[in-house]
């Protein structure tokens, strides 16, 4: 089922404007799957800082080596945990969890076979997300995920008890010379829910 363009009428991606409460403390923890490079977690960090909360990565999950390669220079001391498909969540708990999962299952430019594309990988992002229970879950997609497959994330969502606000975002809107539309969604535990009464496992100090 496609989803509208706007999401509640945002058109600027960031916390405020989201309606996104965030907490007083000293430092989150950030657990980031599908990382590539690491651009994802570059904005969901410096986002952070300007609102006075600092943040640290203390695990990444990348399974391409020529993009570890680039994340690895940039944080030598984050270890990789690899293919999120062979993972035991309950061992990594964080307070934020980032993933700018594959997007060929639903880009335009491909052949957009949604859950029949080898690379579709939501179903494990969402495992994660279930297992860890994070206070943010911070997702980017291509512009064609809103007409294939973005119910469905929407929906696993508010079934695994989270509230989920997103918005699509223009590289030209942050004076890029080029449109590269995406699409963010942030997601928190729902309020009274049986989901969000759980305990929350506490973040991992590693090192």
């Amino acid at each position: 089922m496609p989803v509208p363009h706007k999401g509640a009428g945002i058109r600027v991606c960031n916390c405020a404007r989201l309606g996104v409460a965030l907490p007083l403390v000293d430092t989150l923890s950030i657990l980031s799957l599908c990382t590539g490079y690491g651009g994802l977690d570059l904005v969901v960090q410096r986002s952070f800082a300007k609102r006075g909360i600092d943040t640290t990565i203390t695990a990444y999950a990348e399974f391409d080596a020529h993009a570890a390669s680039v994340f690895s220079y940039h944080h030598p001391e984050v270890p990789n945990l690899g293919d999120i498909k062979a993972i035991d969540w309950t061992d990594h708990p964080a307070d934020i969890v980032t993933a700018g999962y594959p997007c060929q299952p639903f880009s335009q430019a491909g052949k957009r076979l949604g859950t029949d594309d080898p690379r579709h990988l939501w179903p494990f992002i969402f495992e994660a997300i279930c297992t860890i229970r994070p206070r943010y879950t911070i997702l980017e997609n291509v512009s064609g995920h809103r007409s294939k497959g973005f119910d469905t994330v929407l929906g696993d969502m508010a079934e695994g008890g989270f509230d989920a606000r997103w918005t699509s975002l223009r590289a030209s809107d942050v004076g890029a010379p080029h449109r590269r539309e995406r699409v963010f969604i942030i997601a928190t535990p729902a309020a009274d829910t049986e989901c969000s009464r759980r305990p929350r496992r506490a973040p991992h100090t590693w090192g």
